[in-house]
């Protein structure tokens, strides 16, 4: 019920922000409940070392703002970090995850800055014609961590966007 969100090559750390961040377990043969979101706080602490230690990552951000639509009884017995994301009318529940809400502050804002930019950027083109990623430009601060735009319908296929990130930040390395 989800699909894989975060891919470690060498050292380079690839993830997709979205609703994949979410986590399920089937509680029946057709029956599913949200159990947390990724990155849990040990995971955090992991990718706040490697920003802090300068190791690459390329963010792919595919939706802003994220809800995920479900029935008020799947969040019966969620954890309460999750019920605290919810909003309830009746028997249907919107639960909205926090865009890049793992991130230091200062990249969150840099994420939604890039992902504002270029909202309306992918529709000047027919679909067929759209590159699948749209690439931020190197931070003078931070050029070890890059944002992507996931252009394609669907979850950002983070294992196959391994060679393109290799060679985003060899490209940087280069002199």
């Amino acid at each position: 019920m989800s699909a894989r969100l975060a891919c470690e090559h060498g050292d380079l750390l690839i993830v997709a922000e979205g609703a994949a961040r979410l986590s399920w377990t089937r509680t029946g043969p057709a029956r599913w409940k949200p159990i947390g979101l990724w990155p849990s706080r040990h995971e955090q602490t992991e990718i706040a070392d490697r920003v802090d230690a300068g190791l690459p990552m390329l963010v792919v951000l595919a939706e802003m703002p994220t809800i995920v639509p479900m029935l008020t009884e799947e969040l019966l017995d969620a954890p309460e970090d999750l019920l605290s994301l919810a909003e309830f009318t009746g028997y249907l529940a919107e639960l909205r995850i926090p865009f890049l809400g793992w991130l230091p502050p200062e990249l969150r804002e840099r994420g939604r800055r890039f992902f504002e930019a270029t909202r309306r950027r992918p529709q000047a083109k027919p679909s067929v014609t759209r590159p699948p990623l749209l690439l931020d430009d190197p931070d003078h601060d931070a050029p070890h961590v890059r944002f992507a735009r996931w252009l394609r319908p669907g979850h950002p296929p983070v294992e196959d966007l391994v060679p393109v990130a290799t060679k985003i930040f060899l490209r940087e390395d280069q002199p």
